[in-house]
């Protein structure tokens, strides 16, 4: 099959980096991957490149532009795909259109987080089953007669978009996130071992979304039971200075180390105790994934498909959204916790068995096989 897979970019984030493991997974199953960007390139176009996957960009500047469908459709003409696999709603009308009139045999969605209505709130945020773009959930719900199947990444995510958004049960299927999990395997966290000292980390964009202010209300609060705690915060964006200004305020700024962007996952988990998130909204986050395999206890907010990866009472804790003084009762209980190695090592057994790359992909494999009309139609076809 060639496979071509319409992302808004490849900048840093968990879509991305998933749509080029999907490609590596293809590429090495025989298969011809290409990644289309609307927009631009982005932070994981050299790796895509160096694994020998073509990126065709196409710079489409904001607000609606169909010469950019236009163009997209040339492009599938010339690459005469046999899926074409959108990432997301916001790309989707586009790949949809051009896809159809370019004659793409099978055209499937991926949606990966409930898209829900974020209100700040003083130094926190509220989340509501609102539509935050009513328009843009029209569109996409006028395309969806021309759309062989939504894939979503857990079942809380599928069970939202039927409940809130009006996608036809039937279209939908459930395909669990996955990871290239050996790095972390081969560097394994430790937990426990510094005793009383306890690391625990994050890593996440500064997005409201990801709500860094509780996870910071919260440690601040456990941290008044645990004197040795520590907090590691990896990442980057729009609200960095706002976090950093919160930290000071809190009297945190000997506690709580900023990393900013990280390439080396691996050893920013294995330095840690407890991996910590306090996500208002998610879909299945893959550093859930790479955390467990890395060997580490998981405390989070109750969001997305978190739940449906790490297990409450196994190897997790969790508190309610924007709960500040829950979250911080599960840090101090998890922290206190006389096992915290064999809680880790549960939660690695668990992602290895379920949540391996190679397994989403060979799901995917099947659904675009049964999605193709010449196997439908000839079911011996190889």
């Amino acid at each position: 099959m060639k496979i071509v897979q319409l992302v808004n970019n490849l900048e840093l984030g968990g879509v991305e980096r998933l749509a080029v493991e999907l490609a590596r997974c293809q590429k090495d199953a025989g298969h011809t991957p290409l990644i289309y960007c609307l927009t631009h390139p982005g932070y994981f176009v050299k790796e895509a490149e160096a694994s020998e996957i073509r990126v065709r960009a196409f710079h489409k500047s904001r607000g609606p532009s169909p010469g950019t469908v236009r163009t997209i459709m040339e492009a599938l003409k010339r690459d005469r795909p046999d899926v074409l696999h959108t990432h997301n709603h916001l790309v989707h009308h586009y790949g949809v259109v051009a896809g159809r009139l370019a004659g793409v045999p099978v055209i499937v969605n991926t949606r990966h987080r409930a898209e829900m209505q974020i209100r700040e709130q003083n130094t926190g945020y509220a989340i509501t089953p609102e539509s935050p773009d009513k328009k843009a959930d029209m569109i996409y719900r006028a395309t969806l007669r021309w759309t062989d199947a939504v894939v979503f990444i857990s079942e809380t995510t599928r069970q939202f978009f039927v409940e809130h958004r009006g996608v036809p049960a039937h279209k939908t299927h459930v395909i669990l996130n996955g990871a290239p999990l050996d790095r972390f395997e081969c560097c394994p966290a430790r937990p426990g071992s510094a005793h009383p000292r306890i690391r625990f980390g994050t890593a996440s964009r500064m997005v409201p979304v990801k709500d860094h202010f509780t996870l910071l209300a919260a440690f601040a609060r456990a941290a008044r039971s645990l004197p040795h705690a520590e907090l590691h915060v990896a990442g980057d964006g729009p609200l960095y200075s706002r976090i950093r200004a919160f930290i000071d305020k809190l009297g945190l700024s000997d506690k709580v180390i900023l990393h900013g962007a990280l390439r080396g996952m691996p050893d920013f988990l294995q330095g840690l105790d407890i991996f910590a998130m306090a996500s208002l909204n998610e879909g299945l986050p893959i550093v859930i994934l790479e955390a467990m395999a890395a060997g580490l206890p998981i405390v989070s907010t109750r969001a997305g498909g978190i739940h449906e990866a790490a297990m409450e009472g196994c190897n997790a804790r969790f508190a309610e959204p924007g709960d500040v003084n829950g979250l911080a009762l599960q840090m101090i209980a998890m922290a206190r916790s006389t096992d915290l190695a064999q809680i880790g090592a549960r939660g690695r057994t668990m992602v290895a068995q379920r949540f391996r790359i190679d397994r989403t992909w060979s799901e995917h494999e099947d659904l675009f096989h049964r999605l193709d009309p010449m196997r439908r139609r000839n079911p011996q076809t190889n």
